[in-house]
């Protein structure tokens, strides 16, 4: 199967995502597709444009693990379109959700197209340096977090989000397990500093919002410099809404990164956990995806290499 990164995966290659159209959503079956290269992980990403000139992506999740965000995503989209947020920016939009078959054995979706270019693809343009991004950025996240009455799962323990002690254990293990070599890919001594810093507020109270959960470059789309779209809520659920402060270090330099802070009035605890629920996430990207030669691994390298070069 081309394009796999994961061991294990599901076969989501044309053939697979044709048939699953031609018994269950016909009117899409004949569309011109194209798979997707982007910095997602979770799903195989196919653009299907029709003949009229009308586009829509299909998700397939690569393994058994992504099933759950689709639910997730099918779920909160509707809700999601009907408050202020939805009203704000553009959001993915239900075509279809696609039952599990014999060919595939899992749920998928079919939302429509969203044009703009992702903060990944901008990063070395003038936009990416404006502070009007970092104000920008601050809104959006503010707005999510005041989303209220969603349906969506609870952060676990050892997953970012959830306590904070459990993720730190999470943290551990990527440095200290043989088979991830972190030795190798990273400075494993800086990066065990900063876990100690962030022992201090590991069991401390923390609040619980509604959160989207990977704001990474990929998932906020931009016209015009000014971010607009944001996609890919399989992973939204409540927990620490310190794990919506991600693009201080997934997005912003160092000058942005202060804006930013000041516009989201996070405290020093807050801006602790945001930095800890970072860094595991990025530490596990470079681990995991770097020797695989995946976008992700260099999207994560470069958080990891701004959160050792900051300091709260």
């Amino acid at each position: 199967m081309e394009d796999r990164i994961h061991d294990h995966e599901l076969d989501t290659s044309e053939g697979i995502v044709r048939a699953l159209l031609a018994s269950q959503l016909p009117a899409w079956a004949d569309a011109t597709m194209a798979r997707l290269d982007s910095s997602g992980t979770t799903n195989a990403l196919w653009r299907l444009t029709g003949a009229d000139g009308s586009r829509a992506v299909a998700r397939l999740p690569r393994m058994e693990s992504g099933a759950a965000g689709i639910e997730t995503e099918s779920a909160l989209l509707p809700a999601l379109a009907a408050t202020d947020l939805g009203r704000r920016f553009r959001l993915p939009e239900l075509v279809h959700v696609g039952r599990p078959q014999d060919a595939y054995p899992l749920p998928w979706l079919v939302s429509t197209w969203l044009d703009g270019e992702d903060l990944w693809t901008l990063r070395d343009a003038p936009a990416a340096r404006s502070h009007e991004l970092a104000d920008d950025l601050a809104a959006i996240v503010a707005s999510i977090g005041s989303l209220q009455g969603l349906a969506a799962p609870d952060r676990a323990p050892g997953s970012r989000g959830g306590p904070l002690r459990e993720l730190l254990e999470q943290l551990r293990r990527w440095l200290e397990d043989p088979r991830w070599r972190a030795a190798d890919l990273v400075d494993v001594a800086a990066i065990g500093r900063l876990a100690d810093e962030a022992a201090e507020v590991a069991d401390g109270p923390t609040p619980r919002r509604f959160v989207h959960g990977d704001l990474i470059p990929g998932n906020l789309l931009v016209s015009d410099g000014r971010p607009t779209a944001i996609i890919d809520w399989g992973g939204a659920g409540h927990g620490d809404p310190a794990q919506d402060l991600a693009p201080a270090w997934s997005i912003l330099d160092h000058d942005l990164r202060r804006r930013f802070r000041d516009a989201v009035g996070a405290d020093d605890a807050t801006w602790l956990r945001a930095r800890t629920i970072e860094l595991e996430h990025a530490l596990g990207g470079v681990l995991y995806y770097r020797p695989r030669g995946h976008a992700l691994g260099d999207v994560m390298a470069r958080t990891l290499d701004r959160i050792l070069d900051d300091s709260i």
